[in-house]
């Protein structure tokens, strides 16, 4: 009768250990922290001395922060912070997680004062620039192989992305042009001009010097004759009417165009599905309200854009590559290739 006792508190006392180490290991699975996917963000218009500079973590799992800028400041301890560098120089961001998961970023600090001097582009416009009339634009600068004008007038962001464009303002006032050579958002171009509003002038003004009053009606009557019918009212009778067509002015201006979205903007609003904080219907006006587009995904399986955005919904992606396929008439994306992976059981794979 004791041994019977014994053997079952011997089962007991190893069923709460099995049971302990269970909830210890599930604890630690949901608050581990993955250190070589560390998303580390900083944000910069410039990265150059006296300019506030924006840093953002959204690693998975983190629960403390630790920024150290690299330049003897004093630690912060927040998930989105600012810092500004008071002298240009390389610093290395060292930013620790939980403690123990540290991440170190390289960042170069430019002159302030000598940013117009070394590799910022100029850009070149006409002194009188009218409304309604175009205004051709140029730049100036060594190695350019890809250009993004704004000409302050568009919110949506990229007007143009040719060398020299040509572009017509719709209202008068300020505007602020900016230029992005070779996606290098530390040198960016600035410009501030102003566009005059459109005179409309009299092409024949009144001479009252050489105006000619009217005659009198008796200086063009004719001659009464007997009254005739006109021979156009049979003809009209077997004349079909046709419907009115569409011209080819008519048909251009029907035709909607999307606004412009680099590959790499669109990749950072498929990872915001994934988390959550975006949805297919966002994507709307970049694929013109067609939501059923082809997208070929890991190069073996076909399947329209709204089931890939159901099928990243709520998993932990990294996408390897994309490729977007854009109509030239109205900058419709078309279809895409996408490449990218899932973790499951802290284990990258593809989907």
């Amino acid at each position: 009768m004791n041994k019977k006792n014994i053997d079952i508190r011997v089962i007991f006392f190893f069923s709460i250990l099995l049971l302990i180490g269970i909830v210890a290991f599930i604890v630690q699975f949901f608050n581990h922290v993955d250190c070589e996917d560390v998303k580390l963000y900083i944000f910069s218009d410039h990265s150059q001395s006296e300019e506030s500079i924006e840093f953002y973590d959204r690693t998975h799992n983190a629960k403390t922060w630790e920024w150290d800028f690299g330049d003897g400041s004093l630690l912060d301890v927040r998930r989105h912070t600012f810092h500004v560098y008071k002298k240009p120089g390389k610093y290395k961001v060292t930013l620790t997680i939980n403690g123990d998961c540290t991440h170190t970023r390289e960042l170069v600090i430019k002159d302030k004062y000598a940013a117009d001097k070394f590799g910022t582009p100029q850009i070149i416009v006409p002194k009188i620039i009218t409304a309604g009339q175009p205004t051709y634009f140029r730049s100036e600068s060594d190695d350019a192989r890809t250009w993004e004008w704004s000409f302050g007038e568009n919110r949506r962001g990229i007007d143009e992305t040719s060398a020299n464009p040509v572009y017509t303002f719709s209202t008068p006032g300020e505007k602020t042009i900016t230029l992005i050579i070779n996606g290098d958002f530390s040198t960016v171009a600035k410009k501030t001009i102003y566009v005059h509003t459109r005179v409309i002038k009299k092409t024949n003004p009144l001479d009252v010097t050489s105006y000619e009053y009217e005659k009198k009606a008796e200086a063009f009557s004719l001659p009464r004759g007997s009254v005739k019918k006109d021979p156009l009212e049979d003809m009209l009778q077997y004349v079909p009417v046709a419907p009115k067509t569409k011209t080819q002015k008519d048909s251009i201006s029907a035709v909607k165009k999307a606004p412009k979205i680099s590959e790499d903007q669109f990749e950072i609003l498929l990872t915001k599905v994934a988390e959550g904080s975006k949805v297919k219907d966002d994507f709307s006006e970049y694929l013109c309200d067609d939501l059923d587009i082809p997208i070929v995904k890991n190069d073996k399986e076909l399947l329209t854009f709204s089931q890939l955005c159901a099928a990243i919904k709520g998993k932990k992606i990294k996408i390897e590559s994309i490729r977007l396929n854009k109509d030239k008439q109205n900058n419709c994306i078309k279809g895409l290739n996408i490449s990218y992976k899932v973790k499951k059981y802290l284990i990258w794979s593809k989907d």
